[in-house]
């Protein structure tokens, strides 16, 4: 990383940016959060919560008088809030650095900034109003519930793990030649819903089964693969980003967060059963 600078980041409190925030505090930066707690939480901050170089704003990136008062007071930013807001024109007008994650940044990318679309990512303090489905996987697995997977199972996924995105987003804010270019940030290893489901099944030791359900049977809605899928050739060329952590890595550490998550049944008693809608797995 370069000398120390103050970064921005849009959306620090939620699940990814609170761990870039611990990282480029880690590397001695001064971080501005600014978060309108929708998604993210302050508790996502707390290691970092008595750091002198971390400023924490509760505010929306649709504020645009904030939004460019905060832009002016840094070196770089990196845009993770949900929505688009007017970062990337506070960012222009100042000229500073800027690194946004979005589906579809070509605008951004020919103004400049670095454009980086993230794909499934876990690992802790994501939220439970947005569990991935491994998240959902893994908690009915330690917990001894069928696993529902709809259809034949087949979307791909590549699942990365947090600390891993982490690594990635450091790279591409050190290295010039980021700028106006376009990444996937992916995991490694590709698989299929059922593939996953029947791996976390077996590496969680349990004694629960997949039930495979046609679309029809139920009303939960589901995923399509329609987009094209992403490649992370072009990150991995220019930084020499690769993730650390495999696939087994990944689950392991989704059912170790599961079991710690789950609730303590007293002898006799039994939770209540999950909706229909908390078996939709894909």
């Amino acid at each position: 990383m370069p000398a120390p600078a103050t970064y921005l980041v849009t959306g620090g409190a939620g699940f990814i940016g609170s761990h870039l925030a611990d990282a480029l505090l880690g590397r001695d930066h001064t971080v501005i959060v600014l978060d309108d707690l929708s998604t993210g939480a302050r508790a996502n901050l707390a290691a970092a919560w008595s750091d002198p170089r971390l400023r924490f704003v509760r505010g929306s990136v649709l504020d645009e008088r904030l939004t460019d008062e905060l832009t002016a007071c840094c070196d770089t930013v990196v845009h993770l809030a949900p929505a688009t807001g007017c970062v990337g024109a506070a960012a222009l007008r100042h000229g500073r650095k800027l690194l946004i994650a979005a589906a579809d940044g070509r605008g951004e990318a020919a103004a400049g900034a670095t454009v980086v679309r993230i794909g499934d990512t876990v690992g802790p303090r994501q939220s439970p109003g947005h569990a991935t489905l491994l998240r959902r996987l893994a908690r009915r697995a330690v917990a001894d519930e069928p696993l529902t997977v709809h259809g034949g199972g087949t979307r791909r996924c590549r699942l990365l793990d947090v600390a891993d995105a982490v690594d990635a987003l450091l790279a591409l804010l050190a290295h010039p030649g980021a700028a106006g270019a376009e990444f996937d940030l992916t995991g490694a290893e590709e698989t299929s819903v059922l593939a996953l489901a029947e791996r976390t099944l077996a590496r969680s030791g349990g004694t629960s089964v997949i039930h495979r359900l046609g679309y029809a049977d139920d009303r939960a809605p589901y995923e399509k693969d329609t987009a094209a899928p992403p490649d992370p050739a072009r990150l991995r060329e220019l930084t020499d980003w690769r993730p650390t952590r495999g696939l087994d890595d990944i689950i392991d550490a989704a059912l170790a967060r599961a079991r710690a998550e789950a609730p303590v049944v007293l002898p006799g008693l039994r939770l209540p059963a999950a909706s229909p809608a908390g078996q939709h797995l894909g």
